[in-house]
């Protein structure tokens, strides 16, 4: 189990050094407007109370000894959804996107792979042999199912707003 969880973590460490250390060579800033700035602290805002309410529910149900999940499995699950929210309201918002239509393609697309990706490891997991359940709790291949169900949505979410930014466009 160790490995299915190793592997990943490796990858996307690899991944954001990659992105990172290509974003550094580019250093072209996205152009945002004060409205999308704005619509960007919102969902931060969203995202960070929810964060607090979730890990408050979680801790008063480990209060009252209520095991659902281990402790990585919830708070990763938290993070994952809390992300998942901020990135939802900045797309819904327009505050998401900049004016690049390049920029927001490479978006869309990111979205998609890392669902296939997060769909890949736990079919790999559930090839291994490991459960969903697991003595009353919830195991780790639940976070590469709810990790793809995400990318998936924001992958939706994204490539509809783009469409629908470009009928706007045209009227």
């Amino acid at each position: 189990m160790f490995d299915n969880v190793l592997f990943p973590i490796i990858i996307c460490v690899v991944v954001v050094l990659f992105v990172a250390i290509v974003r550094l060579f580019k250093n072209k800033k996205a152009n945002y407007d004060e409205r999308q700035l704005l619509a960007r602290n919102i969902a931060y805002k969203f995202s960070f109370f929810f964060l607090m309410f979730y890990c408050f529910i979680c801790g008063l149900l480990h209060t009252f000894n209520v095991k659902w999940a281990g402790a990585e499995v919830q708070m990763f699950l938290g993070i994952i959804l809390s992300f998942s929210l901020f990135l939802a309201i900045s797309i819904l918002k327009d505050a998401y996107f900049s004016n690049s239509q390049k920029r927001n393609m490479q978006s869309a697309i990111s979205f998609f792979s890392y669902g296939i990706v997060s769909v890949l490891f736990f079919l790999s997991g559930i090839g291994k042999g490991d459960v969903l359940w697991n003595d009353g709790e919830l195991s780790i291949l639940v976070l590469y199912l709810i990790a793809s169900a995400c990318s998936f949505a924001l992958g939706l979410l994204s490539v509809i707003k783009m469409n629908l930014e470009k009928r706007g466009a045209e009227k």
